[in-house]
């Protein structure tokens, strides 16, 4: 049973979350690159009004591609430097708190 309010680190979860985070970042690209290869082969081969109000389009949802990747890639650095940081504070825990275990009578008076 856990105290409310305790933190707790769950290194699979954290570590399930980044591998679908980049399982979902290389679908991405790959999409990407499709979308600006099509806009190549159009820019190339078609010259009319309606090519280049495509073209348009496609640069427009490029741009926004581009922000959302950046996201991700926030998102994936945060994700990473959050469970940095919560190993840290558990070792820097351990060693303030002498690695005190359940059998302490200091931890369970803690423990409450």
């Amino acid at each position: 049973m856990s105290t409310p309010g305790m933190l707790k680190k769950d290194d699979g979860s954290i570590q399930q979350a980044l591998a679908g985070l980049e399982t979902q970042i290389s679908s991405m690209i790959s999409s990407g690159q499709t979308v600006e290869r099509i806009n190549e082969e159009i820019a190339a081969g078609y010259i009319s009004g309606a090519s280049t109000v495509f073209q348009g389009k496609v640069s427009d949802w490029v741009d926004r591609y581009k922000k959302v990747m950046q996201a991700f890639d926030q998102l994936t650095e945060s994700l990473s430097g959050a469970s940095k940081t919560l190993t840290q504070a558990d070792e820097d825990a351990g060693v303030a708190g002498g690695n005190w275990g359940a059998s302490d009578g200091v931890y369970s008076a803690l423990q409450g």
